[in-house]
């Protein structure tokens, strides 16, 4: 704790210290000591707590959260922190009752408003979240995020759409970039939805142009990374030195984005020996925390993935399960669904060798355009160019494919389209493979009431429909650069 309790700039730098030091434990309990004694600084301590929910650290995250709420800041601004702080513990719900409580006080405040309709639109409440963020842009008309989140809420159709006022709002002149990117996409999104397929393909080239302009970003940097992995972590390398933590608890469900990663976790998630944890960013805060311990400063990506496989696997797997606590635990098995963890899945398994791992591929022109239709949030810098999704998609087949070799019957693979066509058969291999037996409500996982805070959270509320299988054959002449960017990466599209 600070020498002095009424010292901000003094407890601003221990934060920023423990953060950057990747000493989460001594951070979650430095914010819990400073509120039990100076409850002036909530703004801060949000924030931190914010930062721990982001990284994966649930428990510290949850434990602050906890005293937080117990005192209440008062006002406005301090509900809608107090909501974001939740997000990002993975509680929409209880979030949701923050940006609720931000509304009622202030119900002209746009950003209030937005935030609420995010929460509803993870927490399947669309309507509401629909017209909360209709309320948003009235107050608001330059809110050009407000119109992309609430492209992607439903489908639209020819008589129900926003494409016109959008059009003239892009004609207008929007002054800045990442405005203007995501009104291509809202208005892409639309468009697609109304089967204008070619003019969609047109504003989503822009925005993905737009996107890729202001980027400092080179693909051959993150291929290079992968093609190390699959070089170094080998099952040698991997099963030499000391065991991880015995658990069968941990699912790790990979692929990249748009894979139907999402769907795969709910239909687990309807499994009552099953608990969805979501995307938690757990196991790569907690490597690169114990990383740091061990090199005291951070390294450039080589010498991460080399000296990785010098952190105890034992320290590495008990830390990632106790940050995930109090919310797992409570049943037999919890699903770890960040797509990333394809990078790390051979430290898991040695961190964490009773684990199980779902990989979902999928047809790759269709999987690379669905990341090209989507505007991620911070993630996935390969997705805004064609020709540097077909160099990516052709490093992470030659990086799931050695996976298959080293994680062995750890690994299930599974095909999107089989998953499709026949979701109750591939759903009882998952839970087959997961040591679970079927049971009937995970073939209703659509009807369940539960969050989802990705950008699948619309289409998982749905049975499951094939529509999407062969989408890029309505724009295939505009995707030709792409069909050659696979081919030149050793990736033959189907």
């Amino acid at each position: 704790m600070p020498e002095r309790a009424d010292d901000p700039a003094g407890l601003r730098r221990q934060c920023t210290l423990l953060l950057q030091s990747g000493r989460w434990a001594e951070l979650g309990e430095l914010l819990l000591q400073t509120l039990e004694h100076h409850t002036g600084e909530w703004h801060l301590i949000v924030q931190c707590a914010q930062q721990l929910g982001q990284l994966g650290r649930r428990r510290e995250a949850l434990a602050v959260a906890g005293l937080l709420a117990a005192r209440q800041p008062p006002g406005a601004a301090a509900a809608d922190a107090l909501g974001t702080m939740w997000t990002f513990c993975g509680e929409p719900a209880t979030a949701q009752t923050c940006f609720e409580g931000a509304v009622a006080a202030a119900a002209e405040n746009p950003e209030y408003l937005f935030n609420l309709a995010m929460a509803q639109a993870m927490n399947g409440e669309a309507a509401a979240a629909e017209a909360n963020l209709d309320a948003a842009i009235a107050l608001r008309p330059d809110d050009h995020g407000a119109y992309h989140a609430r492209a992607n809420l439903r489908g639209y159709g020819a008589d129900d759409n926003h494409i016109d006022g959008m059009l003239r709002l892009l004609r207008a002149g929007v002054p800045r970039a990442r405005g203007e990117t995501a009104l291509c996409f809202a208005i892409a999104k639309e468009l697609d939805d109304c089967g204008e397929h070619a003019e969609a393909f047109e504003y989503f080239k822009r925005g993905n142009d737009l996107q890729r302009r202001h980027m400092n970003y080179e693909v051959g940097d993150e291929v290079a990374t992968i093609d190390r992995i699959v070089a170094t972590h080998t099952a040698a390398a991997l099963g030499a030195g000391a065991r991880g933590l015995e658990t069968d608890e941990c699912v790790f469900i990979i692929g990249l984005p748009r894979s139907g990663t999402t769907l795969v976790e709910s239909i687990l998630a309807a499994h009552s020996q099953v608990y969805a944890a979501g995307e938690l960013g757990t196991f790569p805060a907690t490597l690169v925390g114990e990383m740091h311990r061990q090199a005291g400063a951070p390294m450039a990506k080589a010498a991460f993935v080399a000296r990785s496989l010098e952190v105890d696997p034992l320290v590495l797997g008990r830390g990632y399960v106790d940050a995930t606590r109090p919310q797992t635990g409570r049943a037999a098995r919890f699903t770890d669904k960040l797509p990333l963890n394809y990078l790390y899945a051979g430290l898991i398994h040695r961190a964490l060798p009773g684990a199980r791992f779902i990989a979902l591929t999928r047809d790759p022109m269709d999987s690379c355009y669905a990341m090209y239709r989507t505007l991620f949030a911070s993630a996935y810098p390969f997705s805004y160019d064609l020709d540097d999704l077909g160099c990516y998609c052709g490093a992470w087949q030659r990086l799931i494919r050695h996976w298959a070799e080293v994680l062995g019957e750890a690994l299930l693979i599974v095909s999107y389209e089989e998953l499709a066509r026949e979701p109750l058969a591939i759903g009882r291999r998952m839970l087959a493979h997961c040591g679970l037996g079927w049971e009937e409500g995970c073939a209703e996982f659509h009807r369940r009431r539960r969050a989802v805070a990705t950008a699948s959270s619309a289409q998982v509320r749905l049975p499951v429909y094939t529509s999407s299988i062969g989408k890029w054959r309505s724009v295939a002449s505009q995707l030709e650069p792409l069909a050659a960017s696979l081919e030149r990466n050793g990736v033959v599209p189907r």
